[in-house]
C-alpha cells in the first residue's frame, strides 16, 4: 500500500499543478504524486525548448487539440476552431507564447465578489513575484523592474529582436505615442495601460515553464502518460480519498492521499474529471449514468475566454523575421546555425517584443449596445 499512498496527490502537471507541487515539496517530510497525461521530458524536447517553434506546437503531440465553437448568436457565427491546451509536463506553459504579464488589479479584485478575498491583487502580488527571477543582463530597463521577481524558479527576461528592426520598432513607438498610447515599462503594479517592451518566459534563448518548480525535487513522484479516470470520493462523508488512473495499456491503478487531492487539470479537463467523479450538474450526470455525489450546477459552466484576432500587415519582402524563421534560405540557415551554436539570435527570441494596452472605452461609447448595457449595469463596464 505504501507505494500507492502519498501525502498529496496533484492531478495535472501543468502551469498550476507544478507550482502547487513544487511549493508543497519545500517541506521535505511530505511525499507528493503528480499525475500527468502527456510527456514528462519537456526540458529535453527541442520543439518545446526553442522559442521560435512555439507556433508549430499547436495540434502537435503536445497539444490536447480541442475543437470548440462559441455559442451561436444572431450577429456572429463562428465555425469550429482549435483550442490549444498543453498535453505535456508544464501544461500550457510549455506551449504558450511567453509574454509574462501579471494582469490587471481590477480583474484580480473581482475575486472578492465570489468569496476569494485572499486572491485579490494586494495579497497575491508577493506570490506572483516569488515565482520568478527577472533578468536584465544588459541593464536596458528601469531599475524598478527588479521588483518583478528575484529568487524564483522561473527565469524571465525582456524580448530581443533583430538589430535591423530597431528603426522600425522606434517608428511603431512614435506612432503609438501620437495616438495617446504612452510607453509604460512598468505594467507590473496592476495598471496595464500603455505600450511596453515584453518580458517573456525565456532566458538565454530557452523557454521557461512550470517544470522548473518540480525539477530535481526528490519528494515528488511524477506519473506521465496516464489519465485520471475518477477521483475516489467517499459517498458517505464526501471526502476525497485518492484517484484512479488509466495507463496507456488500459491498466488501472488507484492512488491514495493521506492529506489532500488537488485538481489542476486545466479549464477543460478539471470540470470533466469532477463530473466523471460525481460532482456537477445533476441532470447532466444522470444523463450519462453517473451517480451524483455532490450536486453543483456550476461545474463545467461559465467559461470566459479572450479572443485572439490576428491582424498582420505586410511591410515589404525581406523585412521582419519571416526570412529568419519561416522561409528556407540563407537568413534561415544562418539563424538556425547561430542558435545551435550558443542559443542566441532570432530562433531564440520571443514572438513578441512590444505589447500595447490601449483604453478602448472612448470607442465603445459610440456603440449604442455598449452604452445601453453599461447604463443597465449601473454605469459600470
Amino acid at each position: 500500500m505504501a507505494d500507492y499512498e502519498y501525502d498529496f496527490i496533484v492531478l495535472g502537471g501543468g502551469t498550476a499543478g507544478n507550482v502547487v507541487a513544487g511549493r508543497l515539496a519545500e517541506n521535505p517530510d511530505v511525499r507528493i504524486l503528480v499525475v500527468e497525461a502527456g510527456v514528462g521530458n519537456t526540458l529535453e524536447i527541442e520543439d518545446i525548448k526553442t522559442p521560435s517553434s512555439a507556433m508549430e506546437l499547436r495540434d502537435s503531440l503536445y497539444d490536447w487539440a480541442y475543437k470548440t465553437t462559441m455559442v451561436k448568436r444572431e450577429d456572429y457565427e463562428r465555425t469550429e476552431k482549435p483550442n490549444t491546451r498543453g498535453k505535456a509536463l508544464g501544461g500550457s506553459s510549455s506551449l504558450n507564447y511567453f509574454s509574462w504579464i501579471p494582469g490587471c488589479r481590477s480583474t484580480f479584485d473581482r475575486w472578492e465578489e465570489f468569496g476569494g478575498e485572499e486572491w485579490t491583487w494586494d495579497p497575491l502580488v508577493p506570490y506572483l513575484r516569488k515565482s520568478v527571477t527577472y533578468h536584465d543582463d544588459l541593464k536596458l530597463y528601469p531599475e524598478e523592474l527588479k521588483k518583478i521577481g528575484s529568487g524564483g524558479p522561473l527565469p524571465i527576461s525582456h524580448a530581443e529582436l533583430e538589430k535591423k528592426l530597431v528603426p522600425f520598432r522606434e517608428k511603431v513607438i512614435e506612432a503609438c505615442k501620437s495616438r495617446d498610447l504612452p510607453v509604460n515599462e512598468n505594467t507590473f503594479d496592476g495598471d496595464m495601460v500603455g505600450l511596453t517592451h515584453c518580458v517573456n518566459s525565456i532566458y538565454h534563448g530557452v523557454r521557461s515553464s512550470s517544470v522548473y518548480f518540480v525539477k530535481d525535487k526528490s519528494n515528488i513522484t511524477i506519473l506521465t502518460h496516464v489519465h485520471s479516470k475518477k477521483i475516489i470520493i467517499d459517498p458517505a462523508d464526501k471526502v476525497t480519498k485518492g484517484v484512479t488512473i488509466i495507463k496507456l495499456s488500459g491498466e488501472e491503478h488507484s492512488y491514495y492521499a493521506k492529506r489532500e487531492v488537488i485538481v489542476a487539470q486545466g479549464v477543460f479537463e478539471s470540470p470533466k474529471l469532477l463530473m466523471l467523479s460525481g460532482v456537477g450538474p445533476k441532470k447532466e450526470l444522470e444523463t450519462h449514468g453517473i451517480d451524483v455525489i455532490v450536486e453543483n450546477p456550476h461545474v463545467g459552466q461559465h467559461l470566459l475566454d479572450h479572443p485572439g484576432v490576428p491582424f498582420v500587415l505586410h511591410v515589404k519582402d525581406g523585412f521582419g523575421m519571416d526570412d529568419h524563421l519561416l522561409h528556407e534560405g540563407p537568413a534561415h540557415t544562418a539563424a538556425v546555425e547561430q542558435y545551435k551554436k550558443d542559443s542566441t539570435g532570432p530562433v531564440g527570441f520571443g514572438l513578441f517584443e512590444l505589447i500595447g494596452f490601449p483604453r478602448i472605452d472612448h470607442y465603445l461609447e459610440k456603440d449604442p449596445h455598449y452604452s445601453q448595457t453599461k447604463k443597465a449595469n449601473g454605469d459600470k463596464d
